[in-house]
């Protein structure tokens, strides 16, 4: 199967064939020429990346998202850009009939398990902004501070950094990455994601 795909931002070209999943975005004159080589030649255009169906190990839709997300080999990944939600679909329903050797299901995140990385940031962002504004507010009653060795080496030579900018300027940065997560936070947790994965049996 083979879908051509003219949205401005889409991969031209997505495609199974031969067992393999297919992307790549040649120029609008020769795609048709490149979808003629895949189907009639033994060796895949160069201009096509392809994901053999033995390295695969998950496909991944999450809503709200402009692509599918492809898994392989040991840590990679590669997204198929389909912004229309109705091609997008199509596409993954028919992997997840012609995939052999795999299940699928949804994966509905809890509110807990969305905002977890955002609130773990605030937390982390909290006590490294405590740090700092300690060390602020006593660099501006005159005492010094020197990093020297220790586990700790890098941090602390961070919180010193930021802390030499003054306790008003320590305020506003921290302030400003603090409400960063914060918001994040309370978008995750609003409209949990929602995935529905293909994942492969070996």
């Amino acid at each position: 199967m083979i879908w051509k795909n003219f949205t401005k931002g889409d991969d031209k070209i997505i495609a199974f064939y031969n067992n393999t999943i297919y992307k790549g975005n040649p120029k609008d004159d020769e795609i048709d020429n490149v979808i003629y080589q895949l189907k009639n030649e033994k060796i895949p255009p160069t201009n096509l990346f392809g994901i053999p169906l033995s390295y695969l190990k998950e496909i991944n839709l999450e809503n709200g998202k402009d692509y599918i997300e492809v898994l392989f080999g040991s840590d990679s990944s590669e997204h198929l850009r389909i912004k229309d939600e109705n091609r997008k679909m199509e596409i993954f329903e028919f992997l997840k009939m012609n995939i052999p050797n795999s299940k699928s299901y949804v994966d509905n995140y809890s509110e807990f398990r969305a905002g977890k990385k955002p609130l773990i940031a605030m937390c982390f962002l909290s006590v490294i902004f405590l740090w700092t504004l300690n060390i602020a507010t006593e660099m501006e009653n005159g005492n010094q501070y020197e990093v020297v060795g220790g586990h700790y080496n890098s941090i602390a030579g961070l919180v010193i950094g930021f802390a030499s900018l003054g306790v008003k300027n320590v305020i506003i940065i921290f302030g400003s990455f603090l409400t960063i997560a914060v918001i994040s936070f309370f978008v995750k947790t609003k409209k949990p994601k929602v995935v529905n994965t293909i994942k492969i049996i070996r």
